[in-house]
């Protein structure tokens, strides 16, 4: 969770992929919070969520519950949590429905 590794799917990269990764690199405290509040989710018994769900959740967190810097997280880059997440936990792969991504 802590290792910072770029996500790469199909052996390219899309714009959208980019800026995943670009934002993430920037900000790795919002993946660390993406990460807690899915296995927290898990922890609770659920066996499918939305990856927005997830950020919509940290977006209240940051804003709302904390003092400090609030992000903005662009919904553009929703799936790539779910499948950063996927890739980093092989065991819960396919805790979020993902679909196919245009290029």
């Amino acid at each position: 969770m802590n290792e910072q590794t770029e996500l790469t799917l199909d052996g390219g990269t899309s714009r959208l992929q980019k800026k995943f990764n670009t934002f993430i690199a920037k900000n790795p405290s919002v993946w660390v919070l993406f990460c807690k509040f899915t296995m927290q989710a898990i922890e609770r018994g659920h066996k499918h969520l939305s990856s927005d769900m997830i950020l919509h959740r940290i977006r209240w967190e940051t804003s709302i519950m904390t003092v400090g810097e609030h992000y903005k997280i662009s919904n553009d880059t929703s799936p790539y949590f779910a499948r950063k997440f996927h890739q980093e936990f092989p065991q819960y792969d396919g805790f979020f429905r993902t679909k196919q991504i245009s290029q």
